[in-house]
């Protein structure tokens, strides 16, 4: 009876994790939180389940999972204190009387770039540990990594052109482009279904950020009047736009966490998942004379 006990931990962990999930998404979705500490709690419970189920992995598997998780769950943390501790209503950001404004382009991109960052580590960090999964190079695996890498370099391609920034734009958009194409590259050479899902989802939740840090690149001229609050204007005739980007649907709205968990989940759960095959064989049972 006692080796079925951490199966069963495993499996609460999981529902665990999926149920804060739900509670979370539904309450980005109502724009109303249920609970407000959901998300947090959601990607402790998938920490925990890598403390859990990872005891019998390798080390670089269950340090690249536990990495990922844990940068995941101090921005959950750091969103939670700044949502009880904030006052100001969403949608839009004020210029702060202490933090002087970005007349370049370029310094705009590494500004989104930077912030950025925690994000891109955190997924960066999941696809790596797919990367010590046993590997099986197969055509529809090779299809499938080739076109998602095509229809991720095209779409940020179409979207660096639409924007009228150019270098700028080019350089915020290449660490979300390089994470997608890794997390692509990655999962076409995996031999377990999960950890290739999970990480087309973690593709895309790399490229949903690339609205938003195209967006704090765009410059636009002067020649229009200053929204107070919203655009700042410099000596060079040019008015950086602060503002958030429209809100979008509440769905769409909670679409990119959604993507973001789902991609966790299914990475965590199929790199730590072993089949009978993938086993070592002083690990396989033996069979009964």
């Amino acid at each position: 009876m006692w080796q079925h006990t951490p199966v069963s931990i495993r499996g609460w962990l999981l529902l665990a994790s999926a149920g804060f999930g739900v509670v979370h998404l539904v309450g980005e979705l109502f724009g109303a939180p249920l609970l407000p500490s959901a998300e947090l709690l959601a990607w402790v419970s998938l920490l925990g389940y890598v403390a859990v189920a990872g005891r019998h992995a390798s080390t670089r598997v269950r340090l690249a999972l536990a990495g990922g998780l844990a940068i995941l769950g101090v921005l959950a943390a750091v969103r939670l204190l700044s949502t009880v501790d904030s006052s100001s209503s969403a949608g839009f950001q004020f210029l702060s009387p202490d933090r002087a404004p970005r007349s370049n382009a370029l310094e705009l991109a590494g500004d989104a770039v930077w912030e950025a960052t925690p994000w891109l580590a955190a997924y960066a960090c999941l696809a790596l540990a797919a990367i010590f999964l046993p590997k099986r190079r197969t055509r529809a695996g090779i299809a499938v990594a080739a076109l998602g890498i095509g229809v991720a370099v095209t779409y940020v391609g179409l979207e660096v052109w639409s924007r009228d920034a150019g270098l700028a734009a080019a350089i915020a958009a290449a660490p979300p482009l390089l994470v997608a194409v890794l997390a692509f590259a990655v999962g076409g050479q995996v031999s377990r279904w999960l950890p290739t899902a999970g990480l087309a989802l973690l593709a895309l939740a790399a490229l949903s950020l690339l609205d938003d840090v195209l967006d704090r690149v765009r410059v636009v001229s002067f020649d229009a009047f200053l929204q107070p609050g919203l655009r700042y204007g410099t000596q060079e005739s040019v008015a950086v736009v602060l503002s958030a980007p429209a809100s979008p649907g509440a769905a769409a709205w909670a679409l990119a966490p959604a993507i973001q968990l789902a991609a966790a989940v299914a990475v965590t759960a199929g790199c730590l998942r072993r089949p009978a095959n993938d086993a070592p064989e002083a690990d396989q049972p033996r069979e009964a004379p």
